[in-house]
């Protein structure tokens, strides 16, 4: 992140946002809306004075609720840029950030800038969000204190986070001596989300093996389904996780109760290896929860025109073929925006997407095919049902209810052709008529050629033996 935020050629625009989007490939035009931080950025120096003396405290974001913020804060020790910021929707406008900065860096009468930017691509990285488990209130996550997720289980294990690298229960305080992790919350069920979101399983042995070395006799279980560990190494890694002594059961949880007089979690599941039912005591319980499209993926989508899967990740134009292009020319998606991902892959499809906007901006000029559909304005109906049977979204009915297709979206593959109920619509150099004159074409050979055609269909019709049953 240093390295980008110091690269010549690299501007940074964060805290911001793209509120308009237009143009062709080679040639978009975008509006980015830089939202007020309230902070001058050229005089904050990110000495954290501001934070110390703020009175209003909320619990932190980025520790996942686990530890608290102040109403003008840092966003994580090591942010680019690190750069204060007052969140103006808790703030009380007391004025102690504005006294106790040496730097003179608070501005109250910040508003939004509008920035206009001219580029020749665009990569959509927008990430994942975490299952709202929030929100279905599986395992009875929010109303136990001790029933956490993964991610707040690593901010635990960070060595900068909320408990500087060692894991408490949140309930007391004290180091837990049986954890147990659940797989596959929110993912592979038709409750949450049926896809699977590929890097749980890793994360929890990755985890589970920290655990071990920090606290080496804390007893840990693992439920899960199907134990994927895919990606190169990985196996290996998950039998190493075992030796280390950590238990895996497959089975689902299926409930968990707090018994007050122990002050434990009692979780009730089923091994289906064994056919047994399983009573666990656990002191805490760790819940792997699946990913989702991000919430910046949505107005994304809207603003740049893209096209999204049922489940509301960004679409390719090709899963295998063209995994990193979209139906817009010149804009490519990487990383999680297309759906689960680990570090590797997003890594991989980041270095591909880079790549093909490179190749893209290399050349002088666009090759674009001519074999694009066209409207005949006369026959149309407006009738929208080439707009919807189009899959690169190239032909839109405007006001006037006429079709019009846009050239370097159009693919030239001929669905919206023979859909058209009207028979308005032609490919360009492939028309109807070009068909029925090459048809013509072939039938008006010379005479001697039907002749000798018809002799030769006799004698093998002469030649030709009884077929016998």
């Amino acid at each position: 992140m240093v390295s980008t935020s110091k690269h010549p050629n690299i501007t940074l625009l964060t805290y911001s946002e793209i509120v308009e989007f237009s143009g062709i490939p080679g040639n978009f035009n975008v509006k980015v809306k830089k939202n007020p931080r309230y902070v001058n950025e050229k005089k904050c120096t990110g000495c954290g004075l501001c934070t110390e003396n703020c009175p209003i405290k909320v619990p932190n974001e980025f520790n996942r609720g686990i530890g608290e913020r102040s109403a003008i804060y840092i966003p994580f020790p090591q942010s680019v840029p690190k750069l204060a910021t007052i969140d103006e929707s808790i703030c009380i406008e007391c004025g102690n950030c504005q006294r106790n900065c040496p730097a003179e860096a608070i501005e109250f009468d910040q508003q939004p800038e509008y920035i206009d930017v001219n580029v020749g691509a665009v990569i959509a990285a927008t990430g994942y969000d975490e299952y709202p488990i929030m929100e279905y209130n599986d395992y009875k996550y929010g109303i136990y204190p001790d029933v956490v997720t993964q991610i707040e289980l690593e901010r635990m294990l960070s060595p900068i986070g909320p408990t500087d690298g060692h894991v408490y229960r949140i309930s007391d305080g004290k180091k837990p001596k049986v954890v147990a992790m659940i797989q596959c919350v929110g993912s592979r069920s038709l409750k949450g989300n049926p896809y699977c979101s590929v890097v749980c399983c890793s994360v929890a042995l990755k985890n589970a093996q920290l655990l071990k070395q920090e606290y080496p006799d804390m007893e840990i279980v693992i439920f899960y389904i199907d134990m994927r560990t895919w990606d190169k190494g990985n196996e290996e890694y998950y039998r190493k996780v075992r030796e280390a002594g950590v238990l895996t059961i497959r089975g689902k949880v299926g409930d968990i109760q707090e018994d007050l007089e122990s002050n434990t979690l009692k979780l009730t599941a089923f091994d289906t290896l064994t056919n047994q039912p399983i009573n666990l005591n656990a002191d805490m319980v760790v819940l792997s929860t699946g990913m989702v499209p991000s919430k910046n993926s949505v107005k994304m989508i809207e603003t740049l025109g893209l096209s999204k899967d049922s489940y509301g990740f960004l679409t390719e134009v090709h899963g295998c073929l063209k995994p990193q292009e979209t139906t817009n020319m010149g804009i490519y998606i990487c990383g999680c925006a297309a759906g689960p991902k680990n570090i590797p892959s997003s890594v991989s499809t980041a270095s591909a997407a880079a790549s093909k906007a490179a190749t893209l901006l290399s050349k002088d000029s666009i090759v674009q095919e001519l074999m694009v559909a066209e409207i005949d304005d006369n026959l149309c109906m407006g009738c929208h049902r080439c707009e919807k049977v189009c899959n690169y979204e190239a032909i839109k009915v405007n006001e006037d209810a006429i079709a019009v297709v846009d050239d370097l979206k159009c693919k030239g593959c001929g669905i919206c052709v023979s859909s058209c109920p009207a028979r308005a619509i032609d490919l360009k150099y492939y028309r109807n008529i070009q068909f029925v004159e090459q048809i013509k074409g072939i039938c008006s050979t010379e005479l001697t050629y039907k002749e000798e055609f018809i002799d030769t269909v006799e004698f093998i019709t002469k030649e030709q033996k009884p077929l016998t049953p």
